[in-house]
């Protein structure tokens, strides 16, 4: 879907278990990453503000088989899924953690998913799920 000069490395953690702080990583390979940081001013104060918007071919190479959260929730097993509220990182890694602040204070880009949506129209090589972060 893109050339390999503009595809990176990430990880996503779904979260298996509010309550509890239980996460399950997957490291992902060949992603299109798109990092935003804007800076927004009002009369009170002045905020940069940081986004990414992720690319993820439907052939993404991975070790684990993609299921929808639903179904992932009843069998996380050799899984991962894309929901609002996970945690990306640009890169891998194999951090266990509780929350993002467990890796924010390691790693620079580090965003909470706050949608996703599969998009499968053309071709097999199209298909992707288009993620948005901050």
């Amino acid at each position: 879907m893109f050339p390999e000069q503009i595809r990176t490395d990430m990880t996503i953690y779904n979260n298996l278990d509010k309550e509890n702080g239980k996460w399950c990583s997957t490291q992902l390979s060949g992603v299109f990453w798109k990092g935003i940081k804007t800076r927004n001013t009002d009369i009170s104060r002045m905020a940069d503000t940081h986004s990414i918007t992720v690319l993820i071919p439907y052939d993404v190479e991975t070790e684990k088989v993609y299921k929808k959260p639903k179904q992932w929730k009843q069998s996380p097993q050799g899984a991962w899924t894309i929901q609002t509220g996970d945690i990306v990182v640009k890169g891998f890694v194999e951090d266990i953690i509780c929350s993002q602040k467990d890796l924010k204070e390691k790693y620079d880009e580090v965003y909470v998913v706050k949608g996703a949506a599969f998009n499968e129209f053309g071709s097999k090589e199209l298909w992707h799920w288009e993620v948005e972060g901050v």
